[in-house]
């Protein structure tokens, strides 16, 4: 039987009595104590409203809707009154961030936490600390113990006094003058891009379903709707089917007389012929920059609406890249912004706390407070995490470019820049403020044995991306046991791009990674000549290409390298040799669609020769013997099939086998239409057989 706890909760229940009142603060209530007696206070509190509520954690009352932190993201565009969300063990901040965005006007957020004479014990970390102080710091907070007598409940008298120059169905002002302006382009046949950006709660996705809606009304045949995931475009329909009851709705569908509107992946768009007079593209920042530019030139009109702040990723960085290429596709293109709250008023406590805490509203110093840039006058610096841990400026100006070097940062790497000490962090001053900062992770150093087992397959520990590409993907078995410094992210303002800035610094960063005995120093992009060039100015030469284009640049990483001592340099050797020999393979296999211009950036590093080298004889023993992949061991099983094509055409050499090694390594089908052909069942069959193949080849 559950023990029975003394607690007053009248004062709070009566604010549940203002459902839905957008007019209204979103309260914070932090309730430190025994999980227990969280329970029996919040099933106290909340009986009657279970259904309004929103439970993150584990062990959550069966009375209560819940989930787990892990899914918060899948909630993006619901609505909760009340939500309840447990940090007793830890405090995730992506997720935080997301589910803070469903909390209604007038609604109550609940932060579980331990006892507080815990939380110094459980939130012991740099990015802990920071929770902590800021709870305590945060006055509109309310923190509600477990064996206090009373609390005092902070007045609301908060009336949402947004401008009322508005008609039904628009909320806001901006949100009136965003839907007409994007209709009147579209009415007037403009083909000019227009962007769309907010805060959060803003209305911008609302925004979208009325304006697709008083299109389709007015006639607008062919209209096509993306985002990164369907669900993110609930909003949007609902607001369609709410002003269109006449329509014929299907989930990512509505048909009103001759007028469609429907949800199509960004891949989709691309790589099917649509046929659509008008795309919308909600939550943009989420789609790689490349598939955004692919919509311009393919479809005649493209409205852009993205988050610029919050957990779906920053939308400056986006704005950043993407402005760039509208100036020159179309330098008449047009930007919107709403500014003004909908779901709840301005100076929300809720809204205000997340931003604060998380730098979701860091941006770059204004270019007017720095001095015309000298560059004997810039001073390049390795921050100690003690001078930017507790400046807020400071870390401010660093996260906001570390934003603009990624357009989907997100809080989780404010808590690793904060907590990680693998991490350094390395930054530009011009006139005490920060002008280009880069970041840097330490990474390598494993025992032999574990090297060795990352070269065969066998292990994958988590990060080391750099070490561990040098040993599996580049095939240097012992490239992990040396230390290496990776670059993750390196930024310059972005008004004081191009004067040396970035060179400079990252000249220090070399000098500084060196002086700490770093073996080799490297980096991983989404490949471009630009970004080419610039690393190679630096020394550094590409040991890898990444197969796939990359989810958020739509690019193929490179991974490049530049070595530090002497061993770093027998790695690097060998990387560079291995890289060369499989290239030309790699160009007609699995990197064959990959741009022209970027071949020709590796036109004079290719290296062909048709007989087995020592590291191709390396490759076949470990692809036979243990889990290596055809991909990473191109250049030996080609020259081995090809050296014994009479072997393979005789008869007495098993159909099947002859079949699979002809259609991947002469005829370079996809081992997908290879199953097809063969009649197998999948990839993986496909991959097994073939390596069989090898194998009998080989005995």
């Amino acid at each position: 039987m559950s023990p029975e706890f003394s607690h007053n909760v009248s004062p709070i229940r009566e604010l549940l009595s203002h459902k839905g009142d957008i007019s209204l603060h979103r309260r914070v209530f932090i309730l430190a104590g025994e999980k227990i007696w969280q329970t029996a206070f919040l099933q106290d509190l909340l009986s009657g409203y279970e259904s309004d509520s929103l439970w993150l954690g584990e062990s959550a009352p069966e009375i209560f809707p819940s989930i787990s932190i892990k899914k918060a993201q899948t909630w993006l565009g619901n609505e909760k009154q009340i939500v309840v969300f447990d940090a007793n063990k830890d405090f995730d901040p992506d997720n935080f961030a997301a589910i803070s965005g469903i909390v209604v006007g007038g609604g109550l957020f609940f932060l579980l936490l331990p006892e507080k004479n815990k939380w110094s014990e459980i939130y012991d970390s740099q990015f802990g600390q920071r929770l902590i102080q800021s709870i305590n710091n945060t006055p509109e907070l309310i923190v509600i113990n477990q064996n206090d007598d009373d609390y005092d409940l902070i007045s609301d008298k908060t009336k949402n006094t947004s401008s009322q120059n508005y008609i039904s169905p628009f909320l806001t002002a901006d949100q009136q003058y965003a839907v007409e302006m994007i209709g009147k382009q579209v009415l007037n046949g403009s083909n000019t891009p227009l962007v769309l950006i907010s805060d959060r709660g803003r209305g911008k996705s609302a925004a979208l379903g009325i304006v697709a809606a008083k299109l389709m009304r007015a006639g607008i045949k062919n209209i096509a709707i993306t985002a990164p995931r369907m669900r993110a475009t609930d909003i949007v329909f609902k607001h369609i089917k709410d002003l269109l009851p006449d329509a014929v709705s299907s989930r990512g569908k509505v048909q009103l007389a001759e007028s469609t509107i429907h949800f199509y992946s960004p891949d989709q768009l691309v790589e099917k012929n649509i046929n659509a007079n008008l795309l919308l593209i909600d939550e943009a920042a989420g789609i790689p920059v490349p598939l955004l530019t692919s919509f311009l030139k393919k479809y005649p009109q493209c409205i852009y609406a993205t988050t610029i702040h919050g957990y779906e990723g920053t939308g400056r960085g986006f704005s950043l890249r993407f402005n760039k290429i509208l100036n020159e596709y179309n330098p008449a293109w047009i930007k919107l912004q709403m500014q003004t709250p909908i779901r709840w008023p301005v100076n929300d406590p809720l809204e205000k706390w997340m931003f604060s805490l998380l730098c979701l509203d860091a941006e770059v110093v204004e270019i007017n407070s720095i001095p015309e840039i000298e560059q004997v006058k810039i001073e390049h610096k390795f921050l100690k995490k003690a001078e930017y841990v507790n400046n807020q400026i400071l870390l401010n100006e660093v996260f906001a470019l570390l934003v603009l070097a990624h357009y989907r940062t997100r809080p989780k790497d404010l808590k690793n820049l904060l907590d990680d000490d693998n991490l350094s962090l390395y930054v530009s001053l011009q006139n005490k403020h920060v002008v280009a900062v880069a970041l840097v992770i330490q990474e390598g150093c494993f025992s032999d044995s574990l090297s060795t087992l990352v070269y065969r397959g066998e292990r994958r520990p988590p990060g080391n991306l750099l070490a561990q590409a040098l040993t599996y993907h580049c095939g240097v078995e012992q490239a992990a046991t040396l230390d290496y410094a990776r670059v993750m992210r390196i930024a310059v303002h972005p008004e004081l791009q191009q004067q040396g800035i970035g060179t400079g610094l990252l000249e220090y960063v070399i000098k500084n990674e060196k002086e700490h005995g770093r073996d080799a120093i490297g980096t991983s992009f989404g490949m471009n000549e630009f970004l080419l060039n610039f690393w190679k100015k630096l020394k550094f030469n590409v040991v890898r290409i990444g197969f796939t284009r990359e989810q958020t640049s739509g690019e193929h990483a490179a991974i490049m390298l530049l070595p530090l001592t002497d061993k770093g340099e027998e790695i690097y050797l060998e990387a560079i040799s291995r890289f060369k020999g499989q290239l030309s393979f790699w160009f007609d296999d699995v990197l064959k669609d990959i741009s022209i211009d970027i071949k020709n950036v590796f036109k004079d590093e290719i290296n062909t020769l048709s007989e087995l080298t020592k590291n191709d004889k390396k490759d076949l023993h470990s692809f036979s013997q243990y889990s290596r992949n055809y991909e990473l061991c191109i250049s030996a099983l080609t020259k081995l099939v090809v050296l014994n094509k009479n072997k393979i055409a005789q008869n007495d050499f098993p159909g099947i086998f002859r079949q699979v090694l002809n259609e991947k390594v002469i005829k370079k089908i996809k081992w997908k239409e290879i199953g097809k052909n063969m009649g197998l069942s999948g990839q993986a069959e496909t991959r097994k057989l073939f390596h069989q193949a090898i194998l009998y080849l080989l005995e």
